[in-house]
């Protein structure tokens, strides 16, 4: 029996037209892994919304197995912010969390008997709940994601820590079904390694949306694509799929030229026969009594030609198939180089009160250089690149800054974009060529009609892509680009590689995206801490 099932589900925004998609139908089955992937503002976050009830679909029904648990992960943790890292996790198992907060009351009276005893009572109850073994497995969850500390407030984690504790509540819930999304976001190597292992050995299904090629490749075994308003089923993992809609998008551009051709050679025929009536209809002149005749013949021939452009006609006009252009060639005619040496760093420290992030660093980067900044979470990527850019002082060291300098900023949690505005205007304001500002936008897969529409109505990936877009129009010939791929889709992660393969300016980039990294990193600076 599945444990979910979807039946001609559609959804769109309130404030869109159109709707995101329509007609999507699927099951879900115990111990499945499905991939969701698709383009970016196709509808990926909506849809798992409406699986988990926070939103109601405009048409179809979604049928659970009765008793069904189901629990999901949000791009945006929310927890209260004075909570414990431990007691968010194990909030996802209220009957722990209410055991714990009896026993932290009690701890604070226990100089009284009574509470002494009710305090032994709740220890008792705790441990037969399982509660010392399943704060083992939150801890070694924890760890795996890398967060060590269990009594560090929630207020205290910065944005990708709160995520990652969303995670772990995620994996520590009893659900039988997870929805993830995005759960890569913010992960090191070493903590995306642990959850691939961790869910293979799960025994819960789950539906994943995750914009991480081999990430995909090792979790997903089913994958739901989300493409032009539909959703297409593959019974195959991640490699499976890419080879399945290459194939398909051959075949429909076979189907497609194969209808063209069959039309076009049905009205040269039919005008073959318009012009041979129009000649047999013309009785020479040794046969004027015998017009009648010829003028018959000739409606017989032309009918037969009306009978070729009726059948056209009646057949469906073929729909073209969207295939993504190529990316063109690109010049970048405002990149002017910088001096030869870039960035050139002596003896740089740095340290965040008794935890040192970088110590004693020497590093020369040089004009055109393309690198990559890797490391584990917490070991100072994103502080370093504060440094360059001078927003953070160096506790030691040196920061000299090459002549010529443009400098590109991508942080991490994006920019702050007017939401009001299009992202042909906002482009617009850093180069005001309407021809260059369309190819850069449409090389990040800005659709041709999203591109006059405001960003508030824009998913996180489409807004990435717009900031992007901007760094690229400015001017700069170094881009400092801290985790830019975070929110991309696949075709975008891709077109993005092609637009910097071109780009002739020096790159500095942190990824944790491997195959981001091995298409345009020639060098690499790896920081210590993992």
């Amino acid at each position: 029996m599945s444990l979910l099932h979807a039946s001609g589900l559609a959804y769109g925004h309130p404030a869109q037209t159109s709707p995101l998609f329509t007609q999507v139908a699927f099951d879900l089955r115990p111990g499945d892994r499905v991939a969701l992937v698709g383009p970016n503002g196709t509808g990926k976050t909506s849809l798992l919304r409406l699986l988990t009830g926070e939103l109601s679909a405009s048409a179809g029904a979604i049928a659970r197995r009765p008793g069904l648990q189901v629990a999901s992960l949000d791009q945006v943790c929310l927890a209260p912010p004075d909570l414990p890292l431990l007691d968010h996790v194990l909030a996802s198992r209220p009957e722990l969390a209410t055991l714990r907060e009896r026993i932290r009351h009690l701890e604070t009276r226990l100089d009284e008997p009574e509470h002494a005893l009710a305090y032994a009572d709740a220890l008792a109850d705790y441990e037969a709940a399982g509660g010392y073994a399943l704060e083992a497995e939150a801890e070694r969850i924890l760890a795996g994601l890398g967060l060590d500390d269990l009594e560090q407030p929630m207020r205290e984690l910065s944005g990708g820590q709160r995520t990652l504790a969303g995670l772990a509540r995620v994996l520590m819930s009893p659900a039988e079904l997870l929805l993830l999304d995005e759960p890569t976001n913010h992960l090191d190597l070493d903590a995306r390694a642990w959850l691939i292992d961790y869910l293979q050995a799960l025994d819960a299904a789950y539906l994943v949306v995750s914009h991480d090629r081999r990430f995909l490749e090792a979790v997903a075994r089913r994958t739901f694509e989300l493409r032009n308003g539909t959703l297409s089923v593959f019974e195959g993992d991640y490699a499976f799929y890419r080879e399945e809609r290459a194939l398909r998008e051959r075949q429909a551009w076979e189907r497609y030229e194969g209808e063209m051709r069959r039309r076009a050679a049905e009205e040269r025929a039919a005008r073959e026969r318009m012009r041979l009536a129009q000649q047999v209809a013309k009785a020479p002149p040794e046969a004027r009594l015998s017009k009648d005749f010829y003028g018959a013949k000739a409606a017989r021939i032309a009918r037969t030609a009306s009978i070729l452009r009726a059948r056209s006609e009646r057949r469906a006009a073929p729909s073209k198939p969207r295939i993504e252009a190529p990316i063109p060639t690109l010049t970048f005619p405002n990149v002017t180089p910088s001096g030869e040496v870039v960035f050139r760093v002596e003896g740089l420290s740095k340290a965040f009160g008794d935890a040192p992030l970088i110590q004693d660093l020497d590093w020369s980067v040089l004009r055109g250089e393309r690198w990559a900044v890797t490391g584990g979470n917490g070991s100072g990527k994103s502080t370093l690149l504060r440094l360059l850019l001078g927003q953070l002082a160096p506790d030691a060291g040196t920061v000299e800054r090459g002549a010529g300098l443009r400098i590109g900023y991508f942080a991490q949690e994006g920019e702050n974009l007017d939401l009001e505005r299009s992202p042909l205007e906002l482009c617009l304001e850093v180069y005001p060529d309407r021809s260059w500002v369309r190819t850069l936008l449409a090389c990040m897969r800005v659709g041709a009609s999203h591109v006059e529409r405001p960003i508030g109505m824009m998913s996180a990936g489409e807004r990435g892509k717009v900031a992007i877009a901007r760094l690229l129009l400015s001017g700069a010939n170094l881009l400092l680009m801290d985790e830019p791929t975070n929110h991309l889709d696949l075709d975008a992660r891709e077109a993005l590689e092609e637009t910097l393969s071109q780009y002739p300016g020096t790159l500095i980039v942190i990824s944790h995206d491997p195959a981001f990294v091995e298409a345009l990193a020639e060098r690499e600076l790896a920081l210590g801490g993992s």
